[in-house]
């Protein structure tokens, strides 16, 4: 009985983490960086037309399977509080711990994640869309780099425009001078940030 169980949850596992990479890129960015232990930026756009910008190290790598289960958890407990549909940085302050702002008021979330050599940490900051964060913010990107931080961003933009949620340097690069990158739905030629 219990492979068959063992089974089941890696099945369903398997269909929440599908369901989650086809419906919201953040949602796939937290997943991705809960299971390679990274820090990984989630860009969630505002009614006012600004964009916030979180950046979520989880300071520990879990299994598919545990990422799921946190983020699960996570979403039941943001839901018993009276938010009926968690957004990713939501889901990712509930994990990491601090404040969010529900619809019943504002909370303190302990954070739930396992403690290793390092804390969980969530920085957030919200930006004109298509502007570079404050200086001495947090890096709003998971991948390193050297290019301005407003042509990083608008290339991250414009990547996951593409449906390319974590990109590589190699696909930041392209996006940034101009080139082609490979999707899901084929070869994409894109002029380059930087050429506007």
């Amino acid at each position: 009985m219990l492979p068959r169980a063992t089974l089941a949850a890696v099945l369903a596992c398997s269909a929440l983490l599908a369901r989650a990479q086809s419906t919201d890129p953040n949602l796939q960015n937290l997943l991705a960086g809960l299971t390679s232990g990274n820090e990984v930026t989630l860009i969630t756009p505002l009614t006012s037309g600004m964009l916030q910008v979180t950046s979520f190290n989880p300071g520990t790598r879990l299994s598919a399977v545990e990422a799921m289960a946190a983020i699960n958890r996570a979403r039941t407990q943001l839901q018993a509080l009276g938010e009926p549909q968690p957004t990713a940085e939501e889901i990712a302050r509930m994990l990491a711990g601090g404040p969010i702002d529900l619809p019943s008021g504002r909370i303190q979330a302990p954070g739930s994640l396992p403690a290793s050599g390092r804390p969980s940490a969530i920085h957030s900051q919200v930006v004109a869309a298509g502007t570079a964060p404050p200086a001495g913010a947090a890096p709003a990107s998971a991948a390193g780099g050297s290019a301005p931080a407003p042509a990083r961003e608008l290339a991250i933009q414009q990547l996951g425009g593409l449906g390319i949620i974590n990109p590589s340097e190699d696909q930041i690069r392209t996006a940034i001078v101009g080139g082609t990158v490979t999707t899901v739905n084929g070869v994409v030629q894109l002029p380059g940030v930087l050429a506007r």
